[in-house]
């Protein structure tokens, strides 16, 4: 015998927000975006145009807005905060999950109104001076 009771339903609100990506961690993302709209929940994507275009997030039920957040550091870094914290501004959530260490940076220096959860989906294993810089940004990130 099966539970057919129906999923429990959560009518919030909740902002994703990836780095580029071209498996997994998008793959994730799109599971978690349908889900939750499956569960009565508003959520908006933020990420690289290229990953609405590879996963399509819309296509599960949620809005999407492109923020270009490269897999590295770059200086354009500075223009992906502005334009998360203009996504958020125009679209207020409950939440905000970003997934990976770029995106958790990101998200992290866009201030949100909202809590901020990261999910690290890699370890760090750089050594030498990249490793020691990232280890910076998850300490930054942590905080």
């Amino acid at each position: 015998m099966t539970d057919a009771s129906p999923a429990p339903r959560w009518p919030g609100s909740v902002a994703l927000v990836l780095a580029s990506s071209t498996g997994g961690v998008g793959q994730h993302v799109r599971s978690i975006a349908g889900g939750l709209t499956e569960a009565g929940a508003s959520v908006l994507v933020c990420g690289p145009a290229a990953t609405e275009e590879q996963f399509g997030f819309t296509g599960v039920g949620a809005r999407f807005t492109p923020v270009e957040i490269p897999a590295s550091p770059t200086p354009g870094d500075a223009r992906a905060v502005t334009a998360l914290r203009r996504a958020l501004a125009d679209t207020p959530v409950d939440v905000v999950h970003a997934h990976g260490l770029r995106a958790g940076l990101v998200a992290a220096l866009a201030r949100p109104t909202a809590p901020l959860v990261v999910t690290w989906h890699n370890a760090v294993l750089a050594k030498g001076l990249r490793g020691a810089a990232s280890r910076l940004v998850e300490r930054i990130v942590a905080r």
